[in-house]
């Protein structure tokens, strides 16, 4: 009988291959988390801006509160109903929009969001728009002649699970 000369692969050149093969796996797994740590961080970051470019939205529809100075402060949540049932004045839709607003960060950013709004003008509403005749399409509140600042704050984790204050700031004339 004779020998036959097979040859292949031994038991350890196979453990080898799957110990080489098992580290480039290890090393993409944690490419992987690195990246979806990342994607959800630019996810929040693109919420946020979001959120301050619809606030800057709300001021602008809403020039006689913008004017009197009731958008200023923080985002706080509330009770505030607006309805035909119900309807509110300039300065009540302001503070229903700060809730909305605040209410909108709860849902789309960590819990630690905040947000607030500071708009220096350097003048006041006209005599002319005031409580005693309010803007209508016939005589229209005028454009805002100040800046406002919009900040909104959150926490994101970085690389080593701890967390980052994050910080989302516009700036602009509504």
């Amino acid at each position: 009988m004779k020998k036959s000369n097979v040859q292949g692969f031994t038991l350890i050149e196979v453990l080898v291959a799957v110990l080489v093969f098992s580290f480039g796996m290890l090393g993409i797994a944690g490419m992987m988390t690195i990246s979806v740590r990342n994607n959800h961080n630019g996810y929040l970051r693109s919420q946020a801006n979001f959120l301050a470019e619809n606030m800057m939205d709300r001021m602008r529809a809403n020039p006689v509160a913008l004017w009197n100075g009731t958008y200023n402060g923080d985002a706080s949540k509330g009770s505030k109903v607006c309805s035909l049932t119900s309807p509110c004045d300039y300065d009540d839709l302001a503070v229903f929009d700060k809730e909305q607003w605040a209410q909108s960060m709860e849902i789309s950013l960590p819990p630690s969001a905040k947000g607030n709004i500071l708009c220096n003008t350097t003048g006041t509403l006209p005599m002319t728009v005031q409580a005693a005749n309010p803007p209508s399409i016939w005589f229209p509140a005028p454009p805002y002649d100040g800046m406002c600042t919009i900040t909104i704050t959150w926490n994101e984790s970085n690389r080593s699970d701890e967390v980052d204050t994050q910080t989302m700031t516009i700036t602009g004339q509504p």
